[in-house]
Parts: C-alpha cells; sequence; structure tokens
C-alpha cells in the first residue's frame, strides 16, 4: 500500500465576484440614463450566471477532501500505554494473515484519524519510558498479491470506542462509500471506498467492549481510473472471514473459509 501523506491543513479559496456598481445620482442625458440601465442589466446578470456556475447553482457546496473532513469530525484519541501494552496489542491481530500464509511487510502504531488516511504505521519512540498510542497496525502482502492489513483501535471507555466506530463507519468523509453490514463476526460493519491513493478499498469494522478492530483488504490489478467501479465482492468475503480470527469475534461454525490466492 502506498504512502499517502495529508497534514489536514487544507485551505479552501473563495472566489467571490463583486456585484454591478449601482448607478449614482441622476444621468446627465435620458440616452445616458437608457444605456447605463442597460449595461447594469447585462452586466448584473453575467455576474449572477457565473456566480450560479461557480458556486453549483447553489444547491450543495463541495465537500471537503477526507482527511479534512475527517478531522473536523474530531474522532477520540486511542488511549496511550506503555511499551509492555504493545504485545497483547499486536498479538490480537497478528493471528488474522498467519506468516505461513502472506508476507508481513509493515507493523507499528497507528492514530484514529489512520481509519481515514494511509500514513505509514510508526516506529517505537526512542525514549524507552515515552507513553504509545494503543493502536497497532500489521500489513500484508497476501499471495494474490491483495494489500491486507489488521488494526486494533483501544480507547480509555466503550463509549469513546463506539462514537469512533459510528464515524469510522460513516460514509460522511469518504469518497464513492458504501455501508453494509458485515457477513462475518456479530455486529460487524463493512465498508467500501476508494481510499486517498485513489484505489478500492473493502473495510470491516468489529467493537468488543473498548477496542475497534479493522480488516482492510485492497485487491491487485485495479485498474488506472476504474476505482469507483471495481468489483469489490471477493475482497468483502475475504475480510469477513478473516475477522473471524480476531479475539471474541464469536463467528458461528461453519462459516464459509475465503484467503486471498
Amino acid at each position: 500500500m502506498p504512502v499517502y501523506r495529508l497534514d489536514g491543513s487544507h485551505s479552501y479559496g473563495q472566489g467571490r465576484m463583486s456585484a454591478a456598481k449601482r448607478q449614482s445620482g441622476r444621468a446627465r442625458t435620458g440616452g445616458g440614463r437608457r444605456v447605463a440601465a442597460r449595461l447594469g442589466l447585462v452586466g448584473g446578470l453575467a455576474c449572477g450566471a457565473i456566480a450560479y456556475l461557480l458556486l453549483g447553482g447553489g444547491s450543495t457546496s463541495k465537500k471537503p477532501a477526507g482527511l479534512a473532513c475527517a478531522a473536523a469530525l474530531t474522532p477520540p484519541a486511542v488511549a496511550q500505554v506503555d511499551a509492555r501494552a504493545l504485545g497483547p496489542l499486536r498479538e490480537a491481530v497478528a493471528h488474522v494473515l498467519p506468516q505461513r500464509v502472506a508476507r508481513l511487510y509493515e507493523e507499528g502504531t497507528v492514530a484514529a484519524l489512520d481509519a481515514w488516511r494511509d500514513g505509514d504505521p510508526s516506529a517505537p519512540p526512542v525514549a524507552r519510558g515515552a507513553s504509545r498510542p494503543a493502536a497497532y497496525e500489521m500489513r500484508w502482502w497476501a499471495p494474490n498479491n491483495d494489500d491486507v492489513l489488521a488494526d486494533v483501535f483501544t480507547f480509555s471507555k466503550p463509549a469513546l470506542a463506539t462514537r469512533f466506530l459510528a464515524q469510522a463507519t460513516s460514509t460522511r468523509c469518504r469518497e464513492h462509500a458504501r455501508a453494509l453490514p458485515g457477513a462475518g463476526p456479530p455486529l460487524a460493519q463493512n465498508l467500501t471506498w476508494v481510499n486517498p491513493d485513489s484505489v478500492a478499498e473493502a473495510d470491516v469494522y468489529l467493537q468488543r467492549g473498548a477496542r475497534v478492530y479493522r480488516v482492510a483488504d485492497v485487491p491487485a490489478g485495479q485498474p488506472s481510473g476504474g476505482a469507483a467501479g471495481f468489483d469489490l465482492t471477493h475482497a468483502l468475503q475475504t475480510i469477513d472471514t478473516l475477522a473471524c480470527l480476531l479475539p471474541q469475534a464469536r463467528c458461528q461454525r461453519g462459516s464459509s473459509q475465503v484467503v486471498p490466492a
């Protein structure tokens, strides 16, 4: 999965067209008054038409870019932990795609906003006693070259996890997004969207207590410029099956097993 960095400091220029100048005082002649009135009317209509086109007819406004939009939602921050707590977090997602099945290529801590962006997981801080985000991500290359990842986001209380889940599974700040119920663990939620790298992605989110898990699949072989219409059916089957390997997934036995191949 290529790295996509945004600092969130988007600025949106607002083009503003000045209205036609009002006629001040009386015209010196009747003809001048008529000419001025016609020019004023034409100028006013032209300005109005151009403003209507620039502003999209006044009916809708352009949706902010994904990360800026997500930051405006103010998702809750994950908890902070010491280095010893990272081991259990890693263990929670490590079994989603065993090393014998796929090749692990990246891992580390992440932040809540990484649910909307595609930044690299962070390496451990230099200071051994420094606190770390209680969120961990692992990324694998699947045998079919799909880019698969698994995250765990840990919050200080379940209510914050519930709030984060509602925001992360919303289509509001994502391009070409579609939300639907998951077919794997109970209460899982699926999401398909075009991520910041302009490729189609399928996600499944699952909350258990103060933790929110995500498994995502970015299929290989996507045509350039065709992400919005790319078929994610197999990717959804894959992530729903892999999510059953998460802690407390509580999947029913006999579910079909789909592994990227």
